[in-house]
């Protein structure tokens, strides 16, 4: 495409100085300043693309160059706006790590005798591969990161390559995605986050750029006197996020910083909370000092009502040992239990807001007693299935399946020697009967080197026969999001 650019004011200047002084010698014709080889509008993905321009530029000796570049978002009244500058040679080869948005692109030619400035503007659209594909999270020699699988390639350790180099600091402890976070409550701005807490830190991050937006250094009104975060997740209400931190609870109102709940409320206290949590209409929590099920929305507690089956989950004889809960139309929550004799109580709860907060219609839905030798009760990692009355899990090297209404368990497969499970979820992307994503995704650990594997599942709740992995890499996996349009799933 070529363009014509004449800088009116240059000619204003040079006919201004012709007339001050009628007996000089007349001056030599003007020159035009033509360039060819710029585009009107340019798309580029940021820590991907070179945005590589070679513009041809008449006379191109008589100019020296530079590039700039600004950000349309810049308003009215805002002041003087510094751009970056890109380069200082005609030809442009800049390696983008812009944030994604729209911007100005300025090729600047200042003419070496007459010091006028001739531009030309280019719309530049920088995107981002981030926002679609798949997210797995690990651990690795100390350091908690992500490798990002898109469709065109992947990106190694997420974390580190958008943050300087730096991955979060401590092994793995917990993930979750977060919709429309904001840089302030009141700001009409908002992003999808990825917040992910290790054994020393907590880090929320953008997912259009990586970068890290808070830490646990910074993001609560009051600062705990001890670090130790034990559960990050996305209550039912997407305006919030909670976490867990030394048996404590804390929320957070998107835009705002962490605040403690109270330590004690109603006359009961709640210091020594289980970091296993899960989120149906409210958010589910376990006292791991009463051995009860109890509410956490945000600012207060709900403890579950006893007329309507909360009893069956207050002062448990038995602990804790996993709990599922399965936000929208499903609306239900999996509970279950080891007590002293290594007995398991599984229990299948309504999860609308009526039964679970308020105790109007029945909580429990259904309840099975387990015997010792189940293989819940020796399995060293589980799942729920969103849709259907499943639960997944993994004994030694061998996957099973079991039925809630029932109890009655079926092996599914056996996994390639050496390999260890590291973790097992349901992968549902949309929440919605018919998902194009929706699999039970199996990650396991080998000499170093991790392996996830995504498995189909058929009309009776069974799992296809072991596929080869869909994703390798190092480290230990023990979370995987899928992402689509910076909207996330979630982990069951």
């Amino acid at each position: 495409m070529k363009k014509l650019y004449i800088l009116a004011a240059g000619l204003l200047a040079l006919l201004a100085a012709a007339c001050n002084k009628d007996d000089s010698t007349a001056a030599g014709p003007i020159k035009t300043f033509k360039v060819t080889g710029l585009q009107d509008t340019v798309t580029v993905f940021t820590y991907r693309d070179f945005l590589k321009i070679n513009p041809v530029v008449d006379n191109e000796n008589d100019f020296d160059y530079y590039w700039t570049l600004f950000s349309s978002s810049n308003t009215a009244g805002q002041g003087l706006v510094k751009p970056d500058t890109l380069g200082r040679t005609k030809d442009l080869n800049y390696e983008v790590k812009k944030d994604p948005g729209t911007y100005i692109l300025v090729f600047n030619a200042k003419n070496k005798s007459t010091a006028i400035i001739n531009q030309v503007n280019t719309t530049v659209n920088i995107t981002t591969l981030t926002m679609n594909g798949w997210y797995i999270v690990k651990d690795n020699a100390g350091k908690t990161d992500m490798d990002f699988f898109h469709s065109t390639g992947r990106m190694n350790s997420w974390i580190a390559l958008f943050n300087g180099g730096k991955s979060l600091v401590g092994d793995y402890v917990s993930a979750t995605f977060a919709p429309t976070f904001r840089p302030t409550v009141t700001s009409q701005i908002n992003y999808p986050v990825l917040v992910l807490a290790s054994k020393n830190d907590v880090g929320i991050y953008r997912v259009d750029n990586g970068a890290m937006v808070m830490n646990f250094d910074n993001m609560f009104f009051t600062k705990p006197a001890v670090r130790k975060p034990q559960a990050v997740f996305q209550p039912a209400s997407t305006n919030q996020i909670g976490l867990i931190n030394d048996g404590k609870a804390y929320n957070m109102v998107k835009g705002a910083l962490f605040a403690n709940l109270p330590l004690t409320y109603n006359g009961i206290n709640y210091t020594n909370i289980s970091p296993i949590t899960s989120s149906v209409a409210q958010d589910l929590c376990f006292d791991l000092t009463r051995k009860s099920v109890f509410c956490y929305s945000g600012t207060y507690y709900t403890e579950l009502k006893a007329a309507n089956g909360g009893n069956k989950l207050q002062n448990v004889n038995g602990n804790l040992q996993w709990m599922a809960g399965f936000t929208g139309s499903r609306s239900v929550g999996l509970l279950l239990f080891r007590n002293p004799l290594d007995t398991g109580y599984l229990y299948k709860i309504n999860g609308q807001y009526g039964p679970v907060a308020v105790g109007s219609g029945p909580l429990i839905m259904n309840a099975d007693t387990l015997r010792p030798q189940h293989g819940l009760m020796n399995a060293s990692k589980i799942c729920g299935n969103y849709d259907s009355d499943f639960i997944y899990y993994v004994v030694g090297d061998k996957v099973y399946k079991t039925d809630i209404a029932t109890a009655t368990e079926v092996e599914m497969f056996q996994l390639p020697a050496g390999e260890t499970v590291t973790a097992i979820q349901h992968i549902k992307y949309p929440a919605v009967t018919a998902s194009a994503i929706n699999y039970i995704a199996i990650a396991t650990y080998n000499a170093g080197r991790y392996k996830v594997y995504l498995q189909t599942i058929n009309t009776t709740g069974d799992l296809s026969a072991l596929t080869q992995p869909g994703f390798e890499g190092e480290g230990r996996v023990s979370a995987v999001i899928y992402m689509e349009k910076g909207d996330g799933s979630r982990i069951y």
